[in-house]
């Protein structure tokens, strides 16, 4: 980036600090507008709110939040499963001037408590599953006040009584009741637009994880993008199907329905089975979902034989988080029409880095490779590939994935050293490798991390990987780089069969080429002879492993670090 003009007449201009606007005031102007309409619908909680009654919601625990002793920029942990109180958490803790901090409800009490450590909350909203993890996190002298789900505030405390809040910030205290006359019922939530509003923990599967800091500012803009980009023409007249923990993209998801004053369903019984997926799309007349590719095929494979495109009334179906075979793709877009909307992106990022369009879905050519788009850079965004010494590269040239915009969070909280690296060279690194091509379309082609050398030649487990999904008998596939003496390392494919058969007839592994008999009867064989004829030697896979299920993180992305763990030992100079 060039200096600046030192003739300018605004080398020196800073901008005047100014009040921002507090991210839960698009939910009491929708509220206003529409404050007879459905917002939140929990069947399985016989709840149903209109946006007036999630606005007075969302007022009332604010208050009790500020009168329960949390302050502006104060972490509140919010840990629970989907609940319509989760939705009214969200929106109550941004209002009270607070950081909502959600982590993942399937962590072990010992993550939640590491995770304690770091964002140090002033209070505590959970549901009464981890009541356990409450009672250790006060053993380790935690005082705040601590409220539950199920039980929070409908309006403010004089309305409706006294509120019994457990702790509320007070040393010594085991309960206090917060008591408001009607006219006090005023709480102030005015922001700064840089206060941090959330804090978005990334999935740790390289490590602890790290808080990324949303402020006011970046998340208005990262909704208002989401709306924009992702589903421009739903309105109060929609639905909005909830299938994913809303303690991350789908907490993203849900707050950006509030523009159209879409409502929120959260999908009964929890568990997105096949069977039920279409009850509740047919029977909430859902217009829009977040998802990920696993649950998009469960949504297609559950569509009835007899039924088209234009018998759902699904206008928008949006997926992430991992890349969707084309075979898969085409199966969805024949059996559901145009209606698909792909978005790459990582936590510190909010997701809002790429979109590919509906109208784009099985337009753009794969690769050489084999590798699909996953679209073009988000409304204000700007994507930059740099080389390792921070150049930025022509199209076509592939390297690493950087980020710039209002979109990009504002960093780590208390991790200086992260983001030194992450931010290097004013942009975000997002540690995938990939390559633009002259139309803006982004390919991945790996991430960084997964990157080994083998016989001086750098090899990405991506490519390897979707080349052996494209086997109709490989449900999921892992490559991972292990040492070896001789290479320094090898590529090792772990398996998981899409039938049990396949992984008995290959004994579990096979290492030498020679050692089973044709590549036409033995899975391993046949692997190794799809992966040679694609890809260069040095690429083809030494090993390959047969594993009943793939491990996965509690936020259930493949357990790639334990994989590699595992198939290390023993190996390179202690082999």
């Amino acid at each position: 980036m060039r200096a600046i003009s030192q003739t300018s007449p605004a080398k020196d201009f800073t901008p005047t600090p100014r009040r921002g606007v507090n991210v839960s005031r698009f939910l009491t102007q929708t509220a206003r507008r529409i404050p007879n309409h459905t917002a939140v619908i929990d069947d399985d909680h016989s709840v149903r709110w209109t946006w007036s009654e999630l606005d007075d919601r969302a007022e009332a625990l604010a208050l009790a939040l500020q009168d329960g002793g949390v302050g502006r920029r104060d972490s509140v942990l919010l840990v629970s499963a989907n609940h319509a109180e989760v939705i009214q958490s969200f929106w109550g803790i941004i209002r009270a001037g607070a950081v909502i901090a959600p982590p993942n409800a399937a962590l072990s009490t010992e993550e939640l408590l590491s995770i304690c450590a770091d964002v140090v909350p002033a209070a505590i909203i959970a549901d009464r599953a981890h009541a356990d993890f409450v009672g250790a996190l006060k053993q380790t002298g935690f005082t705040g006040a601590v409220l539950w789900i199920g039980e929070l505030p409908a309006e403010p405390a004089s309305s409706s009584g006294p509120l019994n809040v457990e702790g509320a910030g007070y040393k010594g205290s085991s309960r206090r009741e917060v008591v408001r006359s009607s006219a006090d019922a005023v709480g102030d939530f005015a922001v700064e637009e840089d206060d941090p509003c959330w804090y978005f923990f990334t999935s740790g599967s390289t490590g602890k994880p790290k808080a990324a800091t949303f402020t006011h500012r970046h998340l208005g803009a990262v909704l208002m993008n989401h709306r924009c980009d992702l589903f421009p023409t739903e309105d109060e007249d929609g639905a909005s199907l909830v299938l994913a923990p809303l303690s991350h993209g789908a907490g993203i998801h849900m707050l950006a329905q509030v523009f159209g004053g879409t409502p929120s369903i959260i999908h009964p019984g929890g568990k997105a089975d096949p069977s039920t997926l279409w009850d509740s799309i047919d029977g909430y007349r859902v217009t829009n979902a977040f998802t990920v590719p696993t649950i998009l095929n469960r949504i297609v494979a559950g569509f009835p034989a007899d039924r088209g495109p234009a018998d759902h009334s699904l206008n928008r179906v949006i997926y992430a988080g991992a890349p969707m075979l084309a075979a898969d793709q085409s199966q969805a877009l024949e059996r559901l029409g145009p209606c698909l909307v792909q978005y790459f992106g990582l936590a510190e990022v909010t997701g809002a880095i790429t979109v590919l369009r509906p109208e784009e879905h099985g337009q753009i050519p794969v690769d050489s490779a084999g590798i699909g788009t996953c679209g073009r850079a988000r409304t204000g965004v700007d994507i930059v590939i740099l080389d390792e010494s921070g150049r930025e590269l022509a199209a076509g040239e592939q390297g690493e994935v950087c980020v710039a915009g209002p979109t990009v969070c504002a960093g780590y909280l208390g991790r200086a050293d992260a983001n030194a690296e992450s931010f290097a060279h004013g942009v975000f690194h997002t540690g995938d490798v990939g390559y633009l091509d002259r139309r803006g379309f982004l390919f991945l082609t790996g991430r960084k991390s997964d990157m080994y050398i083998s016989g001086g030649s750098n090899v990405y487990p991506r490519e390897i990987e979707e080349l052996l999904l494209t086997d109709a008998e490989v449900a999921q596939a892992v490559v991972v780089g292990v040492p070896d003496p001789q290479w320094g390392e090898i590529g090792i494919a772990i398996i998981e069969p899409a039938s049990s058969g396949a992984a008995n007839a290959s004994a579990g592994s096979s290492a030498d080429p020679g050692a089973n008999a044709s590549a036409g009867t033995d899975p391993s064989e046949r692997l190794r002879a799809l992966c040679k004829s694609a890809l260069a030697p040095y690429k083809v896979p030494k090993e390959i492993h047969f594993v009943e299920a793939m491990p996965v993180t509690a936020y259930g992305k493949l357990a790639r670090k334990e994989l590699k763990s595992e198939y290390s030992a023993g190996r390179g100079s202690a082999r």
